[in-house]
């Protein structure tokens, strides 16, 4: 088996680490920006140039964080609804994007990173004000400090281009790797794209004990708080007011401003998914599938309700087959990507509607299964969410 570390370390000491360019378009709308000669007809014509960006703006539009009215349908609408400064900060996000969801044989650990960084951005823009920062800047921190992840992984798959018939190993020792390296691989990136010394010191000392050589500590200090909330998301169902208490760099007023902010989170992460996650085969990969979960050996008739999940439009529904405290067992027509951001609703009375994403998908006797956690749900759902487990937990005893 390949020596994981040992290979990374080598790529980059031949500085053959492979960084994604600069998003163009991103580029191109800060330069307009910068110019301060630009109207609305400028900046939208810039964005449709980009079928991407155009779409996932669109989205975004039409999400909570900016929705005001009736949907927009147009480029030109979604820019004037969103605002130019906005705008860019999109075009940063889909841009990278692009790249972060391509196929590939990590593709489920990139998403997992992305949606994370996502998260980060927005929750790092709303803490911005409070602390005298700039929002626009706060965006970039949040969703560049961990970008080194992205770029390892990268590395990780051209290294299994090379060796074929390596044995699968567990997600979390691919993630680990990632991890270590992080860091020094952000570094690289962030010297091949001169990034400001703002933003090149956010990547190089968010994990950092001393931080006090930064050119401006707070931005540091504001994706390390942000941080302690991402992971939160990523390990519960919801997050209330109530336990980001638990998030100790953040100050006690901070708490309902965050708190607010994950309401409308889901929906931004999930406007810049791709349609391609559902086309998606299983099969052999470098990510050795886990133990079936423990919730699966309760998975025998279907619960007397179904979930629908929903991307880009279309949505297949699932029968739930086993359901617990954080996450449920569904089986239905396809498989879906790792690691994706759905909108959900499963069909009970009150009707449960939120986001959720697909933590697996395996086929056990002649169906394709589902492992899917609700991604912070608001308050309600929640405790929708609770009465189901609770009764799936009796109709199984």
């Amino acid at each position: 088996m390949i020596d994981l570390d040992s290979a990374v370390v080598d790529f980059v000491a031949r500085k053959q680490v492979k960084v994604p360019p600069y998003p163009a378009v991103a580029f191109q709308i800060d330069a307009l920006l910068r110019s301060l000669d630009y109207g609305l007809d400028d900046l939208a014509k810039l964005v449709a140039s980009d079928q991407v960006l155009a779409a996932d703006v669109l989205r975004c539009a039409n999400t909570a964080l900016y929705a005001r009215g009736a949907p927009v349908a147009s480029v030109k609408q979604a820019v004037q609804r969103i605002g130019a400064r906005d705008v860019a900060r999109l075009a940063l996000a889909s841009g990278l994007g692009a790249h972060v969801l391509a196929a590939g044989k990590l593709a489920p650990l990139r998403r997992r990173v992305w949606m994370d960084a996502l998260a980060s951005a927005l929750l790092c823009q709303a803490l911005a004000r409070g602390r005298g920062l700039s929002p626009e800047i706060a965006f970039s921190a949040g969703l560049l400090h961990d970008f080194g992840k992205v770029v390892a992984i990268a590395c990780l798959e051209d290294l299994l281009a090379r060796r074929e018939g390596e044995a699968p190993r567990e997600a979390a020792e691919w993630a680990a790797v990632a991890e270590r390296y992080h860091v020094e691989l952000g570094v690289v990136m962030a010297a091949q794209w001169e990034l400001p010394p703002v933003l090149a010191d956010v990547v190089a000392l968010h994990h950092a004990e001393r931080i006090g050589a930064a050119a401006d500590p707070r931005y540091v200090e504001t994706v390390a708080a942000v941080d302690e909330v991402v992971r939160m998301l990523g390990d519960r169902t919801a997050v209330s007011a109530d336990d980001l208490a638990e998030a100790a760099l953040l100050d006690a007023p901070e708490r309902p401003l965050v708190a607010r902010t994950i309401e409308v989170l889901p929906g931004f992460v999930t406007a810049f998914e791709r349609p391609e996650a559902w086309k998606v085969e299983l099969g052999a990969s470098p990510i050795a599938a886990p133990a079936s979960p423990p919730t699966v050996a309760a998975a025998g008739r279907p619960l007397p309700y179904a979930m629908t999940l929903r991307l880009g439009g279309a949505e297949h529904v699932f029968d739930v087959c086993a359901m617990g405290a954080t996450q449920c067992v569904v089986s239905g027509p396809c498989a879906l990507a790792e690691n994706v951001l759905l909108e959900m609703k499963i069909a009970c009375d009150p009707a449960l509607r939120g986001f959720a994403t697909v933590k697996l998908s395996w086929t056990e006797g002649g169906q394709t299964l589902l492992l899917v956690q609700p991604y912070g749900l608001p308050t309600e759902a929640l405790a929708r969410w609770r009465e189901l487990a609770d009764g799936a937990a009796v109709a199984a005893a």
